[in-house]
């Protein structure tokens, strides 16, 4: 039994998870040097790095965004999540 929640733990944290959103733009409220934090529909708390994925990245289009899981207590839906992939589904 160990074994398999051992196994199903690793597999969650190498595959992540994956939400489907439309990118409305970056969210002005929040400055970080080198992360940008992204306003999405329906909204979320979706961090990514400045990088090539970001500048990719096109206002109105609706994008996949893999994120890291968190395991533990007080995982609510409001925490951050710091994007790994980005998946352009249409513009």
């Amino acid at each position: 039994m160990a074994a398999l929640i051992g196994g199903l733990i690793l597999w969650f944290a190498t595959v992540g998870s994956t939400d489907r959103v439309t990118y409305r733009g970056v969210d002005q409220a929040w400055a970080e040097p080198g992360r940008i934090y992204l306003n999405t529909e329906p909204p979320g708390h979706y961090v990514i790095e400045r990088n090539a994925d970001f500048a990719a990245m096109k206002v109105g289009c609706t994008y996949d965004l893999s994120y890291d899981v968190k395991f533990g207590r007080n995982q609510r839906g409001n925490r951050l999540k710091t994007i790994r992939r980005v998946n352009l589904v249409g513009c």
